[in-house]
């Protein structure tokens, strides 16, 4: 399923120019991450069971667990205090030098307590900013805290002749920004006020990753370490451009060659209801649903429907071996576990099935089984 954000909350946000081929933009702090993108990649940081020495800890009981978290260029101490009743969390969240208490926000279905914490942060030239973070505990790890970030960057910045909002996360959650290789990019390439999240979308880049706007191709030159500003230049790298991959675009046109040896490309395959398989024969879900795909070949080559395999084994002869094995009849490609055709359709995981209409626009995707079979008869049933 796809996860589309309203960008709405950035409208106010002005737009920064510069001549040439650079641009730099401001970004403002928000937080609650979580209404972009459920995930992140959480951080460990080890409790210990001794007071820290030079903190002025709260007073606390004998099963109390203490450490530091560490942001920009400080760290904030954090105290877990197991009592009879419970557990305690406490954080010295601005460095103060105060432990404060900070209640639970809740429980995850694991059982590990979670709560979302509002840091003053310092960095190197003493400033300071905003930042939040998730820290959560489980009694059944009790030595462990993890960290997980709980705010982002956003602004709006002009590239080209088109001025596209764009919001920046610190995937490692140290609240340093500047670190382009541990920092996403997403940016409403397509203008329709939405952000895409998903892990195959056409809008999110690793900071230090060219991208392709327009037909122009872009990299981040520089971040504030506060994630304050962000400057992005024009590059010399040959990048293509990302296609959507939604319902109701264009599905990204390719080439390849067939299993006899035969040239094949998608658009030779226009006018046909297509049902495109990126699997492999080391993909035990992936062989569960050749039965399937085998059924739609027959059962609807009448009524114009091609089942198109495009096989991402390591290596053909693994290919050819599972041809056999398996008896496939329908039309295959292989594009090997790092071909072209995986790339441009950004294959994250599989088996992953688009079904292309007539037209050649993307109709559904990320069906399988009965659901699939379905929607290949909801379809047909339409042009009836």
């Amino acid at each position: 399923m796809s996860v589309r954000v309203f960008i709405g909350l950035v409208s106010l946000i002005g737009v920064i120019s510069l001549s040439g081929a650079c641009a730099e933009t401001s970004l403002v702090h928000f937080t609650n991450s979580t209404d972009l993108t459920p995930g992140c990649f959480p951080q460990g940081l080890k409790l210990e069971s001794e007071p820290i020495e030079g903190i002025e800890w709260p007073p606390f009981h004998e099963e109390a667990l203490f450490g530091q978290v560490r942001l920009g260029e400080g760290t904030h101490p954090v105290m877990i205090d197991r009592h009879d009743e419970g557990f305690d969390l406490y954080v010295d969240h601005d460095r103060t030098g105060v432990l404060q208490s900070v209640t639970w926000d809740r429980v995850l279905v694991d059982g590990t307590s979670l709560a979302s914490v509002p840091f003053i942060v310092q960095y190197r030239d003493q400033q300071t900013a905003s930042y939040q973070a998730f820290l959560m505990w489980n009694g059944f790890t009790p030595t462990v805290l993890t960290l997980c970030r709980d705010s982002y960057r956003a602004g709006k910045i002009q590239l080209g002749e088109s001025t596209y909002t764009l919001v920046l996360f610190d995937e490692d959650t140290d609240a340093r920004y500047d670190d382009l290789a541990d920092g996403t990019l997403v940016i409403d390439s397509d203008g329709d006020g939405y952000l895409l999240v998903t892990s195959d979308s056409h809008e999110v880049f690793f900071l230090d990753e060219p991208f392709n706007l327009g037909g122009l191709v872009y990299e981040v030159a520089a971040v504030a370490e506060d994630g304050s500003w962000i400057e992005i230049v024009e590059s010399d790298a040959q990048v293509a451009p990302r296609y959507p991959l939604l319902d109701g675009f264009p599905a990204p046109e390719f080439e390849g060659i067939d299993a006899s040896g035969d040239p094949l490309s998608s658009g030779s395959l226009r006018g046909s209801l297509l049902v495109l398989d990126f699997w492999a024969s080391w993909c035990t879900p992936c062989i569960a649903e050749l039965p399937t795909l085998e059924s739609i070949a027959a059962q609807f080559a009448d009524q114009g429907v091609r089942v198109l395999g495009i096989n991402l084994d390591r290596s053909e002869s693994a290919f050819r071996s599972a041809l056999e094995t398996h008896e496939i009849s329908y039309d295959q490609i292989y594009d090997s576990d790092r071909g072209p055709i995986g790339d441009l359709y950004r294959i994250e995981g599989i088996p992953m099935i688009y079904i292309i209409d007539r037209e050649g626009i993307i109709a559904a995707r990320g069906l399988r089984g009965e659901a699939l079979m379905g929607a290949i008869r909801e379809l047909i049933d339409r042009e009836e």
